[in-house]
């Protein structure tokens, strides 16, 4: 079990270095186990001593206060690098190098968050990549909301397009998507 003493240094080394801290994989449950005592303790004292001021009392109640809040913190800190370590992750392609620190929901985070950032960036290099100037007859667009396959004025077939999809289309086909509000033009 975790005690008040050691949530405050895990804090304090956690806020004061870059790295994130290894905590024991039953940390959370550590936690968990530590907040349910102290509220049981909060309510045999109620019960016990029901008088106007209880010294005992305040002094639990005050505890478990500043440890929730000194947990919420310490999460907070902890998610913030974790989603720093994703940013580094995807731009240099080195992955899970401080997995072995994090806790479970953290390793899910750390994977949802590059995965999303691998998908931007991949979309962002396609448009760089794909379209190195915009021909006049042709406009490039985003598209606002889902859009299901039409036809083209020469009888192809175009899409479907998910939301916030990228497209260099026919001018005329991009402008009336435009002016019905389906898409909008992306500036280069």
């Amino acid at each position: 079990m975790v005690t008040y003493p050691e949530i405050f240094e895990i804090l304090r080394k956690e806020k004061y270095t870059d790295k994130l801290q290894s905590l024991s994989k039953t940390f959370l449950n550590d936690v968990a186990l530590y907040l349910k005592e102290k509220k049981a303790l909060l309510e045999r004292e109620r019960e016990e001593r029901p008088e106007f001021f209880n010294e005992t009392l305040e002094r639990t109640k005050k505890q478990l206060e500043n440890a929730k809040s000194m947990l919420r913190e310490l999460f907070m800190v902890r998610e913030k690098k974790v989603i720093e370590l994703s940013l580094v992750a995807s731009k240099t392609g080195i992955s899970k190098t401080e997995s072995k620190t994090m806790l479970e929901t953290e390793i899910e985070l750390f994977e949802e968050v590059l995965k999303k950032l691998k998908d931007i960036d991949a979309k962002i290099i396609s448009i760089i990549e794909g379209i190195e100037r915009i021909e006049d007859e042709n406009l490039l667009i985003k598209f606002r909301s889902e859009t299901p396959k039409f036809v083209d004025l020469n009888g192809n077939e175009i899409g479907p397009f998910r939301e916030r999809d990228v497209a260099n289309l026919p001018k005329k086909i991009a402008e009336t998507l435009i002016k019905n509000k389906m898409a909008e033009m992306v500036e280069i």
